[in-house]
């Protein structure tokens, strides 16, 4: 995840290198660009600059100062985010972030969601999403009774419950008898509220979408446009799952710009860049940053699910 790595002394150098690969000849390509990028930079790394009032600096330049290959793509992660703030994406755009990421040798898979996207090919970009981001890792991809779902029934399989699964909601549904203010318990309701099936049901989030329910819980967000932002960044930062930045990055595009469409849910406009947006997925960074566990690779939540949600919360270090 970008700049939660980074050290505060590196940020008028990383501000600059944002800048001359996003800061085309006629100027931003989206004017929400400038803002989410000044906020960005005052909450993770408490530093204030002007975003209109900067210096270019060279791709050699950050080849000489970004030696390791993971800061490196943190910085093509963050000008992929900016791509998803576009609609449409600049082919300008999509052209410089190309050749950065190509002369700094980072092959990302958030550039393939943004190839997609910049070239209107949405149907592509929806099955890239969901193949390669942290659902599409749950899924049982080799499986081949999955295989046929797939072919059958398309790329909502990714995510979604299509055959009805006994044996899967009664493991889901016994989570309404475990003890009050325990993990278990605060999921079965919290689909209770929302009126959520299970996983199982036809139609209901299918094992690998519901995985995310549980850090939902857990971190205390909730289901509207912003809070998927906040549970996707906090994923994010969070997890090593090579596919949990590709997720936050397809929701920002899903929440802000409604260019990726979803399987699960509608399409939105201006999430992340209304007010207070970008403060909120900020302090999800950075308690993602904070948290002691995996929460896409660590724990299996079903053996936890009988503890008290707060002790859970206290041990991963969640405030």
């Amino acid at each position: 995840m970008f700049l939660i790595h980074n050290k505060p002394e590196q940020a008028p150098f990383l501000a600059q290198a944002i800048f001359s690969a996003c800061y085309l000849e006629h100027g931003w390509p989206s004017p929400e660009i400038p803002h989410v990028l000044t906020t960005l930079f005052k909450e993770l790394l408490n530093y204030e600059i002007d975003f209109e009032n900067i210096f270019r600096i060279t791709i050699l330049d950050v080849k000489e100062r970004l030696p390791e290959p993971a800061q490196r793509r943190e910085l093509i992660e963050l000008m992929t985010t900016m791509e998803m703030l576009c609609r449409p994406i600049s082919k300008e755009l999509q052209a410089s972030v190309d050749q950065w990421a190509d002369q700094l040798a980072i092959d990302d898979r958030t550039l393939l969601l943004a190839r997609d996207l910049s070239k209107n090919a949405q149907l592509q970009a929806t099955l890239d999403f969901y193949r390669l981001n942290w659902i599409g890792e749950g899924d049982p991809q080799d499986d081949q009774h999955f295989k046929q779902l797939l072919s059958h029934y398309g790329d909502s399989a990714y995510a979604l419950c299509l055959e009805s699964d006994p044996q899967e909601t009664a493991r889901w549904a016994k989570l309404k008898d475990y003890p009050d203010a325990s993990l278990g318990k605060e999921l079965w309701r919290f689909y209770q509220k929302r009126g959520f099936k299970l996983p199982g049901e036809i139609g209901g989030a299918n094992a690998a979408l519901a995985h995310h329910d549980w850090v939902h819980v857990i971190a205390n967000y909730d289901t509207t446009a912003i809070g998927e932002l906040e549970v996707t960044a906090f994923m994010a930062s969070a997890s090593r799952s090579q596919g949990a930045m590709l997720g936050f990055v397809g929701a920002v595009s899903i929440y802000e710009t409604g260019l990726l469409k979803s399987l699960v849910t509608h399409s939105y406009q201006h999430t992340l860049s209304a007010p207070g947006g970008v403060e909120r997925v900020s302090a999800a960074i950075m308690r993602g940053k904070n948290c002691k566990i995996d929460p896409l690779l660590g724990p299996n939540y079903f053996l936890i699910a009988h503890e008290p949600l707060e002790k859970i919360r206290l041990n991963w270090g969640i405030i």
